[in-house]
């Protein structure tokens, strides 16, 4: 019998070769895997980075269109789910805005970047602090004039002041009032029983006439630091002529809505100037749309109801019992006759061409606090804080 040699080694190459194909599939393999790996890493960056920016670009969207009548007189705390936007096909974005006291914001705005089914494959939040900036209209007559004056009639000028009828919810409380005529000249003409007297029986106020000579042509066109320009530049409606019956109005519903839906107001209609009564009868839907109404030239309004800011640049003449509240600023002369105007908030009016402004028939001009600031913080912009204004938040 032979015996085997220790040293044979036949066999061996078939198992080298198994162990180098091993060696070499797991190297494959591994590559592979690491290279997927980097892939899938890549594509999430990518991904996630599709989901900030849509978010940023929602964020910036929300600031740069915002809304007064959405926003600035929500009550603190509440929060408002704005429609959710495509961006670049594959990406969305869908805005918040919560009020956190009477001036500030917080916009947060998740981005979401999705796959051809619609399936979310990244989000980020992003969060921004915004500010209400306002015109600073400092309100400290109810007619404040530079010129002389003639009133007559049954008109009324009341410096007291007075808090709308049904907006004591959202009004501060009333107080000591203003004065009823502010001006730089004691220059005041009387007619009828009515207004007889020094001062004029028809005027109170805290005092009923203040003679102010520090009143300028600045003191009508600069508020702070926003001018007339300003906000003329920002006017919702530019209007001239004569203007007749405004009113607020809503939005038809699309066919086919479902029972119950809500109509909106019709912010796109130039003679919707907002709702200012409250109540029974009221457009409710309006009553928070306070625009900003600028006349290039000369302006004749008759009859109708509105709110906010409203701005001429020539003369204005109210008849026919519009009512209107908020801060009126004219240029030119402000002539009030017949069943007149009648102005919850405060008349100034520069007589440029220091011709009389003339209030007479049953005018009334009431101070109102509450019509002012609602109607400045109706027509407020935010911007966002100049430090820290930013964080992403997921």
């Amino acid at each position: 019998m032979r015996t085997p040699r220790l040293s044979d080694e036949r066999g061996m190459a078939l198992a080298i070769s198994v162990l180098a194909l091993v060696v070499i599939g797991a190297l494959v393999a591994g590559t592979f895997y690491a290279g997927r790996i980097e892939q899938r890493s890549g594509e999430n960056t990518l991904y996630a980075a599709q989901a900030f920016e849509a978010a940023e670009a929602g964020a910036g969207a929300t600031i740069s269109s915002w809304s007064p009548a959405a926003f600035n007189n929500r009550a603190v705390g509440a929060d408002t789910v704005l429609p959710t936007v495509t961006v670049l096909g594959s990406n969305v974005y869908t805005p918040t805005v919560t009020k956190l006291n009477a001036t500030t914001f917080l916009v947060r705005s998740e981005g979401v970047h999705r796959d051809g089914a619609g399936n979310a494959l990244s989000r980020r939040v992003v969060g921004m602090l915004v500010r209400l900036l306002r015109p600073d209209i400092q309100i400290q007559g109810a007619l404040t004039i530079r010129g002389a004056l003639t009133l007559g009639g049954s008109a009324e000028v009341d410096g007291t002041d007075h808090v709308p009828t049904g907006w004591g919810g959202s009004c501060p409380l009333a107080n000591t009032g203003v004065a009823g005529i502010r001006s730089n000249t004691n220059s005041i003409n009387t007619n009828g029983s009515n207004c007889n007297g020094n001062p004029p029986a028809c005027v109170t106020g805290s005092p009923p006439v203040q003679v102010d000579t520090s009143l300028n042509a600045n003191t009508f066109t600069q508020f702070g630091a926003t001018s007339f320009d300003d906000l003329a530049a920002a006017a919702t409606w530019t209007l001239s002529g004569t203007v007749t019956g405004i009113a607020p109005s809503l939005n038809a519903l699309p066919v086919g809505s479902p029972p119950g839906t809500p109509q909106t107001c019709r912010t796109s209609s130039s003679s919707n100037w907002g709702e200012p009564n409250a109540g029974v009868g009221s457009v409710s839907q309006c009553f928070s749309y306070f625009p900003i109404i600028y006349a290039p030239g000369n302006l004749r309004i008759s009859g109708g109801r509105g709110q906010g800011i409203l701005l001429v640049r020539g003369d204005l003449d109210l008849s026919g019992g519009v009512e209107f509240y908020g801060p009126v600023i004219v240029l030119g002369n402000l002539t009030s006759t017949g069943t007149g105007g009648h102005v919850y908030g405060g008349v100034m009016a520069s007589n440029a061409d220091l011709d009389p402004t003339v209030i007479t028939g049953n005018s009334v001009v009431n101070y109102s606090n509450c019509s002012v600031q609602r109607a400045l913080l109706g027509a407020a912009v935010a911007r966002p804080f100049s430090q820290r204004a930013w964080s992403q938040l997921y």
